[in-house]
């Protein structure tokens, strides 16, 4: 009896799209939050101490380093040096950036989610916890599939396993 694939197979040029186009966007995105917050990092302390999350002596290293590791996490995107390295850290940071915006509003903290520094002004909202859980979800494919990688099964696997 052939084997019914649960999901179909996405071919080798699909694969390589897909994970160029996640590798783009995200780090576009990275990029694009990196920039404007260190050009700016007092402010952007001020959007991480709103939280109410982080220790006062702690808040102008991670308004420095927070922007710094987005940018290094960008490079490797764009260049795909330490891709999937990059891609864990950025799937970590998504993650804990929409932990950190639904704890203020279980707390009922009205903030600027400061995501893209003084760029871009967001209040955080549903809205925005679900656009870092779908960024983060963007992660994946840079995460599990190889692209351009030969499928190591043939197509017509009706046939017994060795004929």
């Amino acid at each position: 009896m052939p084997r019914v694939p649960v999901m179909p197979r996405l071919p080798a040029k699909g694969r390589t799209a897909l994970v160029w186009g996640a590798r783009l966007a995200l780090a576009a995105v990275f990029l694009g939050a990196a920039v404007p917050k260190l050009g700016d990092p007092v402010a952007f302390a001020r959007d991480i101490d709103h939280y109410h999350l982080v220790p006062a002596p702690l808040l102008g290293p991670l308004a420095v380093g927070l922007p710094l590791l987005e940018a290094l996490v960008g490079v490797a995107l764009v260049t795909g040096v330490h891709a999937q390295g990059a891609a864990l850290v950025a799937l970590v940071m998504l993650l804990s950036f929409a932990g950190g915006m639904v704890q203020a509003l279980a707390r009922g903290i009205d903030l600027d989610c400061g995501c893209f520094g003084s760029a871009l002004a967001a209040r955080v909202s549903g809205f925005t916890v679900a656009r870092n859980l779908g960024l983060a979800a963007l992660c994946l494919p840079v995460l599990f599939l190889r692209p351009g990688a030969v499928d190591a099964r043939p197509e017509d696997s009706s046939a017994p396993p060795g004929a």
